[in-house]
């Protein structure tokens, strides 16, 4: 079903099967007023289909592909490449989220100035097509490294995630390890936080949303608005202004193209593994244990603590013990990451960063990926880090 429903064409085919359901009915009863609910229904989703087929060559036009597309077991994605090849490592850059490339593109557009940068748009979303189903982190690392290959990335590359995608991008590094020039975890996703941690509300509108987002969406309705979208809190309304101050452009498009029903489609299958079950079922093939990674270096670049969570319902409605314990989990959890290489450099993030601080902090980010790349990132001493002299 999810990859019917990741087709934009799929809205015309489900009211065809409507309207045939009317003809049949009105065949067999004789009976305008039991047909003619079934009659203005296919009526009113072949107009939707309509206009969402519209906004879609809109969108197309609007926002031509700025890449290349490879074909990967079936699924056509979207890489763009841009900077020089001139041995170097090559960047490749992963967003949180199931994001598409555009997430990354202010930090891609810096860097490509001096390093090859790539960003790939993941099954479903920005220019790539339609999934193929079920979608899983794992799957998504295999699939990414066949891409780069065939867009030939070769050498040595250093991955770096935010969020969800540095959870990508470290399933990637152990799939290939004589590749990885480094991997680099922003405020990556630990599988810990998804097996052992409270069901945030967030997490699981994450999971369940995107589904009917899609399919409501192939008629050109809104499903958040349908529902009732709850007001903003102050703190992510600020931070959705440092977002879109941050992507400029590209904040816009990723708005748009997120909206396709194939896009919800891919998130609403990946998002699977941010439930307790969903993570149990695949904590294996995407999880890690101590030492896995060997030697590769490995860069954890977060915040200090865990600041903006309070913004979060659940630590919101939680008594005060309980708030301060649940903080005390996800600032413990997110050094996870440490343990799984034993050759681990924890970078701490601008002071009161929260979780989205490349976006708070882009200059910061930028300066101390290009040091990893070049291999000249120094760790701080205690010190200086307590002092707040060094990043």
């Amino acid at each position: 079903m999810h990859g019917f429903l990741s087709n934009d064409w799929a809205g015309l085919v489900l009211a065809a099967g409507v309207a045939v359901l009317a003809v049949g009915l009105h065949i067999v009863t004789r009976r305008w007023w039991v047909t003619a609910p079934f009659g203005l229904l296919a009526a009113a989703m072949t107009i939707g289909s309509g206009v969402h087929l519209y906004r879609v060559a809109d969108m197309e036009r609007n926002y031509p592909a700025p890449g290349t597309f490879v074909e990967v077991e079936g699924q056509r994605l979207h890489v763009l490449a841009e900077g020089p090849e001139n041995g170097r490592p090559t960047i490749i850059l992963f967003g949180g989220g199931h994001a598409p490339g555009t997430s990354m593109r202010f930090i891609h557009d810096a860097l490509k100035e001096d390093y090859r940068s790539v960003l790939i748009d993941r099954p479903g979303m920005g220019w790539s097509g339609p999934a193929r189903f079920p979608v899983s982190t794992a799957g998504e690392a295999r699939q990414m490294w066949d891409a780069l290959d065939k867009v030939g990335a070769k050498g040595p590359v250093l991955l770096a995630g935010h969020s969800f995608g540095g959870l990508l991008a470290a399933n990637m590094a152990r799939l290939r390890p004589e590749r990885v020039h480094a991997l680099v975890v922003m405020d990556a996703t630990p599988p810990d936080v998804i097996l052992y941690g409270p069901r945030l509300e967030e997490l699981s509108e994450l999971s369940s949303d995107p589904w009917w987002n899609g399919f409501f969406g192939l008629f050109a309705i809104d499903f958040q608005k349908l529902k009732g979208k709850p007001e903003t809190p102050p703190a992510y309304a600020e931070l959705d202004r440092k977002i879109a101050k941050a992507m400029g452009r590209d904040n816009l498009i990723q708005r748009t193209f997120i909206t396709r029903p194939r896009a919800q489609m891919a998130a609403h299958s990946i998002f699977q593994e941010l439930t307790p079950q969903g993570m149990a079922d695949v904590a294996y093939e995407t999880g890690f244990f101590e030492g896995e990674l060997g030697d590769m270096p490995l860069y954890l670049l977060a915040p200090q603590n865990a600041v903006g969570i309070s913004d979060v319902s659940t630590f919101r409605n939680a008594e005060e013990r309980e708030a301060m314990r649940l903080q005390r989990f996800y600032s413990v959890a997110r050094e996870r990451y440490l343990d799984y290489s034993n050759n681990s450099t924890r970078i701490v993030a601008p002071e009161n960063s929260s979780h989205n601080f490349l976006y708070e902090h882009p200059d910061f980010t930028i300066d101390v990926l290009r040091r990893i790349a070049a291999g000249s990132y120094a760790a701080p001493a205690a010190a200086e880090v307590a002092a707040g002299t060094r990043p």
